[in-house]
């Protein structure tokens, strides 16, 4: 018998062996470690990435970056474009395997307006029904114009027509659980602890190596979901990427940079994916304090970059310098408005920014010194270097400062800062969506980073939020877009240009300029 016993424990364990083998484990790298993977909370690009796993909105990503129905499976909108009543999934569950009612919309999006939540992204939500007095505390949350007429429907009632609703509602309007978060308090996202909706649950998070996820076999799609679980790694050296990546242990790259590439593509490798995005490479202002504040000096310094030499030289990819603040082939807008020095020579330039200078009180004798703020990548030092070198031609003394993405962006939120190298990820293909970065009212100190306040401009911004005609909103946005290009609060640089890899393992991959992936619509062979 022992014999024949052991030979049962050898198969058992080379079946269990051999089913591990077997699993679909997907291996991606985006941009960010996550501060936290409450969706309420979260803010850097990364960090949505993750939680885009966990979570899902009434409306979410496609293949395509345009929204399909998600956690709803069904809307209707009004005639005059002002109430939409979404109808869940029959099926509508938690992670846990408690009923996920309109009950917990109603609860979430009342958190992610209230005021001591302090979501990031809250603007985006500001077409609701008195979102914006909530998210300042003028209104308590039960104000907000959400309801739940019954236990699967969700009514959400606006102020003006928002014809991007379902666009800016993807990664910004997430359901939380709330028996969770009232038993556990903040320490509800441990993984332990978490409860989510979406097609994977979280298994394991560990701070600057990865988080783990696993299928959630309650999520209503569970039986379209092919993947087993999904590994999210924050990798931004370049070497340590490619390496991986040809090791096999990688299955799809967001970022490569622009070295890199050019040699994939020079060599014909396939797996490479280029394609300009919708998202605005940028230089952030502080406009609050310190030498920035002066818009002489903001406008100087705008007028320094050489954004055709940057595309071409440091990006690799002509065409793609950054005048506006609305990229082309945003959606509902047309040509997007550009400021006045766009079209002027090199040498113009040079002449204003230095008079621009010296009327804000910077000499040669005392020269115009600033910090530039940039994320710890290759290809932002470079960028923060040329930027450097063009501002040095008018005499301006730089210190560059790398930094983690997590402490950079603290140190925005304090107004800690000069200038600052980031990336402005809108939350819908929609010119209002690029522009209310720039609001000065309700909570937009997370999203408004530069402390921008021009009330004309607020109210542009605001007249445009109530035009319903699309041509016409359009010119009242371009209106506002000219105001914030005159005061330049924030420097256009160029516009984003995704470079992917993506494994020869990878099935249902399809590139588009949102740079949106559902990892659940994708899968991997077996390895």
């Amino acid at each position: 018998m022992k014999p024949i016993i052991a030979l049962l424990i050898v198969a058992l364990s080379l079946s269990v062996g051999h089913l591990e083998a077997a699993e679909r484990i997907f291996h991606r790298v985006g941009t960010d470690d996550p501060a936290t993977l409450d969706p309420h909370k979260v803010a850097l690009p990364g960090e949505q990435l993750v939680t885009l796993d966990l979570f899902m909105s009434l409306s979410t990503p496609g293949m395509n970056g345009r929204p399909i129905p998600g956690a709803a499976e069904s809307w209707t909108v009004s005639p005059d474009g002002k109430t939409y009543l979404f109808k869940l999934r029959p099926n509508s569950r938690w992670s846990d395997g408690k009923p996920l009612t309109a009950e917990d919309w109603v609860w979430s999006f009342r958190r992610m307006l209230d005021p001591a939540t302090a979501f990031p992204l809250a603007s985006r939500l500001f077409p609701i029904r008195n979102a914006r007095a909530v998210a300042t505390g003028s209104k308590p949350p039960a104000a907000l114009g959400v309801s739940a007429p019954d236990a699967r429907t969700v009514r959400i009632e606006l102020e003006n027509p928002a014809p991007y609703l379902l666009d800016s509602m993807m990664a910004a309007a997430m359901p939380v659980p709330r028996h969770v978060i009232e038993k556990h308090g903040a320490a509800w996202i441990r993984p332990e602890n978490l409860v989510s909706n979406g097609p994977f649950v979280l298994q394991e998070w560990r701070p600057n190596a990865y988080v783990r996820l696993r299928r959630n076999a309650n999520f209503w799609a569970a039986d379209r979901v092919r993947l087993d679980g999904v590994y999210h790694y924050p990798i931004s050296d370049a070497a340590t990427l490619l390496r991986r990546f040809n090791a096999g242990e990688l299955d799809f790259v967001m970022v490569v940079p622009p070295d890199r590439a050019a040699a994939l593509q020079a060599a014909g490798d396939t797996r490479l994916k280029v394609m300009r995005g919708l998202a605005n490479e940028v230089i952030v202002f502080n406009t609050r304090s310190g030498p920035t504040a002066d818009v002489r000096v903001r406008r100087a310094l705008s007028m320094l970059i050489e954004r055709e030499a940057i595309a071409r030289g440091v990006i690799g990819f002509p065409g793609v310098e950054g005048y506006s603040f609305v990229p082309p082939g945003v959606l509902n807008y047309g040509e997007a408005a550009k400021p006045d020095f766009a079209g002027w020579p090199a040498s113009k330039r040079l002449a204003e920014a230095r008079r621009l200078l010296a009327a804000a009180g910077y000499t040669s004798d005392k020269p115009l010194r600033l910090r530039l703020g940039f994320p710890n990548t290759d290809l932002n030092r470079k960028v923060a270097v040329t930027v450097s070198s063009m501002w040095s031609r008018a005499g301006v003394k730089v210190d560059l400062e790398s930094k983690e993405s997590k402490a950079l962006f603290a140190e925005i939120g304090k107004a800690d800062f000069d200038a600052v190298r980031t990336v402005w990820v809108a939350s819908a293909s929609d010119p209002y969506a690029y522009l209310e970065r720039m609001v000065s009212t309700g909570s937009a100190g997370a999203v408004n980073t530069s402390g921008y306040a021009n009330p004309k401009f607020d109210e542009r911004l605001e007249a445009a939020s109530r035009e319903a005609d699309v041509q016409r909103r359009a010119a009242i946005l371009r209106q506002a877009e000219a105001m914030a290009l005159a005061d330049q609060p924030v420097a256009p640089v160029y516009y984003l240009v995704g470079r992917r890899l993506v494994s020869s393992r990878v099935q249902g991959f399809a590139d588009n300029p949102r740079g949106v992936y559902p990892t659940w619509m994708m899968t991997v062979s077996p390895r």
